[in-house]
């Protein structure tokens, strides 16, 4: 599990995606935690939505731990990647594993 808190934006967005690259070498499952994000942007809302595509076309199990909640929902509806809920994209970001 991969676990972001805090800051998550484009003045440190390298080192998410560094964790995701490392998470996805292993062929373990990739679940992510956002709930301790407190500020988001568009870059860590993008940085996602390419890991879960490429985690679609490889076939790889990639999902969020909860439903996103707080900064990173406020992005997602701003940016409008919530606008179709029944879209695959709104899936994944509303459902979340329910651990």
């Amino acid at each position: 599990m991969i676990s972001f808190a805090g800051e998550v934006t484009i003045s440190n967005i390298a080192a998410a995606r560094d964790d995701l690259a490392a998470a996805f070498r292993e062929s373990d499952p990739v679940t992510v935690d956002v709930t301790s994000v407190n500020e988001a942007d568009l870059t860590f809302i993008q940085l996602i939505e390419s890991a879960r595509r490429k985690a679609a076309e490889t076939g790889h199990d990639f999902r969020l731990r909860h439903p996103a909640g707080g900064a990173v929902l406020e992005v997602l509806r701003r940016g409008g990647f919530l606008d179709d809920e029944n879209s695959e994209r709104a899936k994944f970001w509303l459902q979340g594993t329910a651990e």
